[in-house]
């Protein structure tokens, strides 16, 4: 109960406190999703938006406007009110996509939480952090497959780059929570591009001070997930396709996992159940196939070559 009450208070106090300017158009949002909330406190559609806004305003926390401060308490404040919605979100939907939505989202707010941890005090903060996940709150299978496949797609001591919110997710799932892939660093390319305060943090760990592709790639593999329409930087580093990442730098030949080696037999009952987060993993397969037709064969093997777009 104390637990409850205190987050409750949070939220009262991040929507009559002062806080830092926002565009007027994003609070009248958040204000009308209140509003929706206070009439019908059962509105799971109402409270699974209001936490997708206040994990933005997470985010935007990352672009760090007042250089003197790095205000970590009103990040996690404004975290906890998203993970209070999602909660909600998921308690008065139950049995509807919403309520799934908000669970995968739940997972989302603990990726946000290592996220500032991992800035304030390393990427052992982070791993801390993604430890406090609770045992039954899990990505759905066909997130958990994306991320895995992901991370043994990259080389050993790599570093890899993701495009969006599902690939970065997933990959920091199952990179922090369940352990897989240690030796590799992930980083999230927009997030290394627009906030100075990671990027020093990573480059501390990484023991070196040039934060450009073409140095990092110097002493390690880089990878760049294909959830990005074209490899970053293109024309400043030569990329190598590769199964679902785009490589540059250091790699050997035994790092390279065959296509035919990764299963997607969670994207194949995915497809089946027609579950919400289908269509964004699809699109990642997609590019990948569209880049390494190889990988036709191993989807092939699952039924899905129409789903993928391989002939």
């Amino acid at each position: 109960m104390g637990i409850f009450l205190y987050k409750a208070a949070v939220a009262a106090l991040l929507v009559q406190s002062p806080q830092p300017a926002q565009p007027v158009q994003t609070d009248s949002v958040r204000a009308g999703l209140w509003a929706r909330v206070a009439a019908d406190s059962t509105d799971g559609p109402a409270w699974l938006e209001l936490g997708r806004a206040y994990l933005q305003r997470g985010a935007d926390y990352h672009t760090h406007k007042k250089p003197v401060t790095v205000d970590t308490a009103w990040a996690h404040a404004t975290l906890d009110t998203a993970q209070l919605a999602f909660e909600r979100a998921a308690r008065w939907s139950a049995g509807t996509r919403t309520a799934d939505s908000a669970r995968v989202y739940r997972v989302y707010v603990f990726g946000e939480w290592a996220y500032v941890d991992w800035e304030a005090a390393g990427s052992a903060a982070a791993t801390l952090t993604w430890h406090m996940l609770p045992e039954g709150l899990r990505l759905p299978p066909v997130l958990e497959e994306l991320g895995e496949n992901l991370l043994r797609a990259c080389p050993h001591q790599g570093m890899l780059f993701t495009a969006g919110e599902e690939d970065t997710q997933a990959a920091w799932y199952l990179r922090f929570s369940r352990g897989l892939r240690p030796d590799l660093v992930i980083v999230p390319f927009d997030r290394w591009r627009g906030d100075s305060v990671l990027r020093n943090r990573v480059l501390r760990e990484l023991r070196t001070r040039d934060p450009s592709l073409r140095a990092l790639s110097q002493s390690r593999a880089v990878c760049a997930s294909m959830g990005f329409e074209r490899p970053p930087d293109e024309r400043a580093v030569k990329w190598n396709k590769r199964p679902l990442v785009w490589v540059t730098g250091r790699e050997t030949k035994a790092d390279r996992v065959p296509a035919q080696d990764f299963v997607f037999a969670a994207l194949r009952l995915a497809v089946d159940e027609h579950e919400t987060w289908t269509a964004p993993v699809t699109a990642i397969y997609r590019r990948a196939t569209s880049n390494v037709g190889a990988l036709c064969k191993a989807f092939d093997t699952f039924g899905l070559e129409s789903e993928i777009g391989c002939r």
